[in-house]
Formats: C-alpha cells, structure tokens, sequence
C-alpha cells in the first residue's frame, strides 16, 4: 500500500547522534580556529575556550537546523520541480536560510561572557553581516541538503527493491494456487477422461490438441523468474490454453473475449486473470443448470484499462463473502499500484456477476491491428 509522500523513504536522524557529530565537528573546528589565531603570537597563545565560542554555536545549530531541511527537501524534491523555478527556489531559501542561522549563532555569542572573545564578533555594518553569513553557512548548507537527498533516494531505492521482493514473493504465491487448481485431481482427472473419450471417437487430432494445451498451461505456471508485468495478449493466450480444457470438460461453456485492439500491448499482473475465469467457472456457471457464458473484455477508459470477467450464473450470493482467490487478488494488485486501482464484485445488468479490475494504462509494444473476439 501507498504511503503518504510527506512520510514515505524518510530517514531519521537520531538526535543524539547530531549532538556527538555537532561536538566532534565544533571540536575540531575550535583546535583550528585557535591554531591560525595563535599564528605569529610569540608568547601569547590564544586560549581553546576562545575556539570553542567562536564555533560550537554554529555547529550546535546546524545540528538543530537539520530537520528544517529535511522538512524542506521532502516538501520541494528535486524530481517534481521544473529546473527554472527550481534554481530560484533552493537559492531564496538557501539565503534566507543560511542568514538566519548565522543571526542566531551571533545572537547566541552575544549571550555568552564577553571575556571568552577577543573583541565583538558582531558586524558593524549589513555588508557585514551578509557576508559573514554566506561565506560561513552557505557551503555548509549545501552539502547538507545534498545529504538529505541523498539519503532520501537511497531510501526509496531500498523501499522499490523490498517492494520488488514482496511482489515476487506474491507472484510466486499466485503461481502455486494456479499450480494447485490446475493438479487439482478433479481437474486432471476430467481432462484426461476427456482427451479418453476423443481417442475413443477416433478424434485424434482434438486429443493431440488437448494434451499438448495442458502441457502448456503447466509449463507456463512451472516457468522459472516470471515477470510482474506481461502484455495483456499474453494473459489472454494463457487462458486461451485454460479455457480450451475446460470447454472440452463441460461442453456447454461458451467464452466470448471482447478486447480492444489498443490494449493488447498493455501492462497486466502476471496471472491476474486466471482466478477470476476460475471463480466465474466454478461458482457461477458450475453452480447453474442453464448458465454457460464467461465474458471477458478489455478497453481503455481515461488512462485507465478496464478488465471484466462476466457469467451468466445466479450471480453475487446474498452473504456478500468473497473467496480467497479474490482477496489473494485485492493484495496483489493493492500492493503493485496502491490507490490507482480498484477491483469490484458486483451483479451485472444483464444477469450473472461480474468482476471489474481497473488499472493504470501502461503501454508496451506499438499495439497490433487484429483485436481477440
């Protein structure tokens, strides 16, 4: 599922560990401060206490500064901003941000005892100020935004790659139920008793036809490093293979496919429409004497590619329950495209139920002429 962007591939700094690096910098940063002071001051040394005032403020408060600009990097990242507006933002801020720092690291020494500097840092004049401010903050500034980024991409980088084994993880698990309905021994023993009675009739070439399409619905659940993501035309021909069976087990079932010819190309979830034939089959034409029909379309609505699975069975039981195959099916495509999908179990107008799966629109390959029917 979708997080919120203002909390997703956040990192969190432990407080205590910018303390310890803000003393560790403010440290070193005060023994050399004292060292180019004492510079040509024979007799006269320039005392640590002096280097510690002069630059432990700052570093104390970049290190409270760091969560203004982690705020303001997640707020205005770089790969949602057009560049010229961009620029413009991250200098403003840059300048306003760094002057206010360095205003409140004066006001900080303007609080400490006098004797501790050796005269007043506080500048006479603007030019000053604005000088100081920016050769002391600015750099210091942008090294420490470009960490934040850093660890921010770094973040989402892990976040994709433990999404991508979460999928495959789901992929597999898609894989073994389908593996589990095809070796069903119902299902086998029905299709070999059938692929029986065509060597029977002396229909060969239908028995030839029948083995060889149920040795390719098991190759293709048994095939190793399956994508997430196949075209929609090779989602049609594995159920394509599954149907065939099917039909020649129960010979009333008809199928009809209308799918328009701009989404053969399209991006589905690998397997996402096989337990959904398979509910249709089972629970809605299994279950009525006089129903026969399983529909399945595709077409694209604004941006979006809608799939269907109808019948013509009794429709949506009363209880409303749905089976583990749908639930398996909510998680899966939740867990690939978050909020920008929607599956719905509802009666269909002209009778039987219907499933709906809406998705994002991504293309593949320039889509080909010729549309399944």
């Amino acid at each position: 599922m979708r997080r919120d962007p203002a909390s997703a591939h956040q990192v969190r700094i432990p407080a205590w560990l910018l303390f310890l690096l803000a003393t560790l910098f403010g440290i070193a940063a005060a023994r050399q401060h004292v060292l180019f002071m004492g510079m040509g001051r024979e007799g006269n040394t320039v005392p640590f206490v002096h280097g510690l005032a002069m630059r432990m403020p700052f570093w104390y408060l970049w290190a409270l500064a760091v969560p203004l600009l982690q705020w303001f990097a997640r707020r205005f990242p770089l790969d949602r901003m057009r560049w010229l507006p961009g620029a413009a933002l991250q200098v403003a801020v840059a300048v306003a941000f760094t002057l206010a720092l360095y205003a409140a690291e004066l006001g900080v020494q303007r609080l400490l005892p006098q004797r501790l500097f050796m005269g007043d840092p506080y500048p006479d004049f603007a030019w000053q100020f604005i000088v100081g401010g920016l050769s002391s903050n600015l750099g210091i500034y942008a090294i420490l935004l470009a960490a934040v980024y850093c660890a921010d991409y770094y973040a989402r980088y892990r976040e994709r790659e433990l999404a991508a084994s979460q999928l495959q993880g789901q992929l597999a698990r898609a894989q073994l139920q389908a593996l589990r309905m095809q070796l069903n021994p119902h299902f086998l023993f029905n299709a070999m008793n059938s692929i029986s009675m065509l060597v029977r009739g002396g229909r060969n070439a239908e028995a030839v036809r029948m083995l060889a399409g149920l040795g390719d619905l098991l190759r293709s659940v048994l095939e190793e490093e399956r994508p997430h993501e196949v075209p929609l035309r090779d989602e049609l021909q594995f159920l394509e293979r599954y149907l065939e069976i099917e039909q020649i087990r129960a010979g009333r079932l008809q199928v009809r496919m209308e799918v328009a010819p701009e989404t053969m190309d399209a991006r589905v979830p690998n397997l996402i429409l096989q337990p959904i034939v398979e509910n249709a089959i089972r629970h809605g034409i299994a279950r009525s004497s006089t129903a026969s029909l399983v529909e399945i379309g595709a077409r694209r609505e604004n941006g979006s590619l809608l799939l269907s699975v109808r019948d013509d069975g009794p429709g949506v039981p009363d209880t409303g329950r749905e089976g583990v195959g749908l639930r398996n099916t909510r998680a899966r495509l939740a867990g690939m495209y978050g909020d920008a999908q929607r599956l719905e179990l509802r009666n269909a107008e002209e009778g039987g139920a219907v499933v709906t799966i809406r998705l994002p629109f991504l293309p593949g390959e320039a889509p080909r002429e010729e549309a399944v029917r």
